[in-house]
């Protein structure tokens, strides 16, 4: 048995809105929603392989499907991992805009994490819908969910406000740029690089010094973790994931990543195949394979290589070529956690006061200043 896969499902590419920035094009988001058969087919193929999985039901909007849809999920996901197991878990991410207090009910009784694509105040920007309405209709118990925001051109300068704005409703918050993928390719929403830089550190600037702050800030916060070394989780776009992930569509087709994955990595298809091991034999994830590594090839020996282990494939891949690196992405990052890394080995070598610092923050470098053997230096 393997350890452990992340699994995102689209069980829709229906979307009940029209994101301008979304890598799914409007021909792709057309009505068709995946069976329970082929949810049964990859419950039974994952719970074979891999002693625990993560389900990231995706889309399109996940919640267009009925709530029996996903009770239909949970009582396959008890069949297969067995019932409270810790074998699996799964989190719904939406838009917001059809959720409900007998939905979040729901996902609190079966302990479903809920993750909304969500700008605050910058929501129209990107978005369409009234999405503020059915998070007010939420209580404070109701209201557990994530907010993952996207950070387009006009939004680029504007992170440590958004920063500012879930923090002081306590919603943990993740910023991540639009990529020139889909919708986004032409009509000017990715954010200038440049930009995009000065809004991601001020974020973390203000973020860092918040000694009140009950939030993490996502990615910065996992960039400091990786920073501090053993152990060393980190975002998808910056870990060797490469058979580490799985995108299944409604369909039944599977690809190696969710991000707007073209045709020439497809990995056959769930209905059809005998086992994931199958899946990742096929030519279509081979050519994923070959291409990142050879690009990582390239990467070896950038001093930060082993922080990034060259980068996210499919923004390579939409940013010119899977096998060329030093494109937008690589940039930021670098950039990015250049400056955190500044930062945190400061605070290392030179033990301040660390009342004044974010609690998260605090309880990561106490930590190794208890064991500084940890840090990599």
């Amino acid at each position: 048995m393997k350890p452990y896969i992340s699994v995102v499902v689209k069980p829709t590419l229906f979307c009940n809105t029209d994101c301008s920035h979304c890598y799914h094009t409007p021909e792709e988001r057309v009505p068709g929603n995946m069976s329970l058969d082929t949810v049964e087919n990859l419950m039974r193929m994952v719970s074979e392989e891999y002693d625990a999985a993560w389900f990231i039901w995706h889309g399109g909007e996940p919640l267009t499907l009925p709530m029996s849809f996903y009770k239909g999920v949970i009582e396959l996901e008890q069949k297969y991992f067995g019932k409270n197991s810790f074998r699996y878990g799964n989190t719904i991410q939406t838009n917001g805009l059809l959720l409900n207090r007998r939905l979040m009910a729901y996902c609190r009784e079966k302990a479903i994490n809920i993750g909304v694509s969500y700008e605050g105040p910058y929501n129209s920007i990107l978005r369409q819908g009234d999405v503020e309405k059915s998070l007010n209709a939420l209580s404070a118990k109701e209201n557990k969910y994530s907010v993952g925001a996207t950070i387009c051109a006009e939004t680029a300068s504007k992170q440590a406000e958004l920063y500012r704005y879930f923090r002081d409703k306590g919603t943990n918050l993740s910023l991540s740029p639009v990529i020139p993928a889909g919708c986004a390719r032409c009509n000017g929403t990715v954010p200038d690089p440049d930009e995009f830089i000065k809004g991601s550190i001020e974020a973390f600037d203000e973020w860092l010094h918040d000694s009140e702050s009950k939030i993490p800030l996502i990615p910065h916060y996992l960039y400091i973790l990786n920073y501090l070394g053993d152990p060393t989780p980190s975002d998808c776009a910056h870990t060797s994931c490469l058979t580490k992930w799985l995108c299944v569509n409604p369909d039944g087709s599977l690809y190696p990543c969710a991000k707007a994955c073209p045709q020439e990595f497809y990995m056959g298809n769930i209905n059809s195949i005998g086992s994931i091991s199958e899946a990742f034999q096929s030519e279509g994830f081979r050519r994923i394979l070959l291409g990142s590594v050879k690009r990582r090839e390239k990467c070896a020996s950038c001093p930060i290589y082993r922080y990034c282990n060259g980068g996210c494939s499919m923004d390579a891949y939409h940013e010119g070529c899977l096998e060329d690196n030093g494109g937008d992405s690589c940039r930021i990052f670098r950039e990015v956690f250049g400056h955190i890394a500044t930062e945190i080995q400061s605070i290392l070598d030179e033990k301040p006061d660390m009342s004044r610092y974010n609690p998260f923050v605090r309880d990561a470098i106490l930590g190794k200043l208890v064991n500084p053997s940890s840090v990599m230096q």
